[in-house]
């Protein structure tokens, strides 16, 4: 069922997350290492938070011009640039370490952008319908293995090397990650990377009743219909290139994708808000903080065992009854954080966070080539990313003013009320927006 993406994303991406994961919770403590202040150290996550806004939208272009391995080889080469010059700027400490820090890792967002894009248009193009929503849940699956490995490989390493160590691991597993994709077993058979060329669009993410990308007209052949069946021109007229090269308007349900990414905003929202509270929320009731810390492992392990159960609810139920039962679970989860502020709490509401969080384990990725174009499919994937990243940004963004302006009981609760909302508003739409349901593909939305 996996065995196409397997090795070619699947596990380069797990290596990727592994890096990615074990480099995350430690670069506000990097800065201060470096001599940043704490304001500093903070606005530096949220900077990356805006980086990574930004580019969404150049990084699907740029994708859709290199092509789908092409932008992740060069993405992961770029990673491995990135973080070694993390290393050097620690290891030759000088007074502009903290400068090279800072732009570093504003370069590391739009890197990660292009991973994350281009694994899941590879993904959505190689898939059949039927294991769509499978194989995005895997993807969303590596990415919490991630977040569960990651952190404890580096707590390990910085218990016997400097954090800059930590920095070499990640790099590490991009290198690895490159040396997989390059391996035989890891080529896809008869999967054409090459970029802009509808020709090559595949059709699992689209009806059999719908228009073929190959019938998109080829630039040659309107421009001369005598073209195509000139000899002299060959069988297939290629895509010309340059200041002439006219990429196909995107063929998208622009309502629907607006609809959608209202919901995929609060569940991001939601989520980026998450780790935040429960670190303050733990450290308000008294909580040692190795405590805190395994609190989240011991939710992030449980999300891996029920992500399962979210993959067979986005096939057998459906998109929305997916997004649904994930918002309010996972909102149910702040609730009882703060009805219950102990121990005990804090262990069931991570709990049933993790439950509700893992049962949307792929759902915005799923949803993402759900709704994406066969021609098109890495520019609207940037497009779509917005909603996603928007949320990430906004989420902890808000929840620092409301902490501010209230008491951080209100702000612990405020992921929870942004979750109910979400689930909410697509159940509103859901006629309008009309997702697939019980193994099928987009159907055309309700007029009535």
């Amino acid at each position: 069922m996996l065995k196409p993406i397997l090795w070619p994303v699947l596990v380069p991406f797990a290596l990727f997350a592994v890096g990615l994961g074990a480099i995350m919770p430690i670069l506000v403590l990097g800065a201060l290492s470096l001599g940043s202040t704490q304001a500093f150290a903070a606005a530096i996550v949220g900077i990356m938070g805006a980086v990574s806004l930004m580019a969404t939208v150049p990084a699907g272009i740029l994708i859709d011009r290199l092509g789908d391995f092409r932008a992740m080889f060069v993405a992961t080469c770029a990673a491995i640039i990135v973080l070694g010059s993390i290393v050097a700027a620690f290891i030759w400490d000088s007074p502009y370490s903290l400068l090279v820090y800072t732009v570093a890792l504003m370069v590391f967002g739009p890197v990660s952008d292009v991973w994350s894009l281009a694994r899941q248009a590879v993904v959505a193009e190689v898939m059949p319908p039927a294991d769509l929503a499978k194989a995005m849940t895997a993807l969303g699956g590596t990415q919490r293995v991630g977040n569960l490995v990651g952190p404890m490989i580096g707590a390990g390493l910085m218990l016997v090397f400097p954090i800059w160590s930590v920095f070499v691991f990640s790099g590490l597993t991009a290198v690895a990650a490159i040396a997989i994709m390059t391996l035989p077993i890891a080529q896809i058979p008869g999967f054409d990377d090459h970029p802009h060329r509808p020709e090559a669009a595949p059709t699992s993410c689209a009806d059999d009743d719908d228009p073929s990308p190959t019938d998109v007209p080829n630039p040659a052949e309107a421009a001369d219909p005598t073209a195509a069946n000139d000899p002299a021109h060959g069988d297939v007229a290629p895509p010309r290139r340059g200041k002439k090269d006219r990429r196909p308007p995107l063929d998208v349900r622009w309502r629907s994708v607006i609809l959608t990414g209202v919901t995929i905003i609060a569940l991001a929202a939601a989520r980026a808000a998450q780790p935040v509270v429960v670190q303050l929320w733990g450290v308000e009731i008294g909580l040692h903080k190795s405590s805190i810390s395994l609190i989240i492992a011991f939710g992030a392990g449980l999300e891996l065992i029920v992500m399962f159960l979210g993959a067979y609810i986005k096939d057998h139920l459906g998109r929305v009854a997916t997004l649904v039962a994930c918002l309010s679970i996972f909102g149910t989860g702040f609730v009882i954080m703060v009805a219950k502020p102990d121990l005990a709490g804090m262990v069931i509401a991570a709990a049933v966070m993790a439950f509700g969080n893992g049962l949307g384990a792929g759902v915005n990725m799923t949803i993402g080539a759900d709704l994406s174009p066969a021609v098109g499919r890495p520019r609207f994937l940037g497009i779509w990313a917005i909603f996603n990243n928007g949320g990430k940004l906004g989420g902890p963004t808000l929840l620092s003013i409301i902490i501010t302006v209230t008491t951080l009981r209100f702000g612990v609760l405020f992921p929870g009320l942004l979750a109910f909302l979400g689930a909410v508003w697509i159940l509103i739409w859901a006629r309008q927006v009309g997702l697939p349901g019980r193994r099928r593909r987009l159907d055309p939305p309700r007029t009535d």
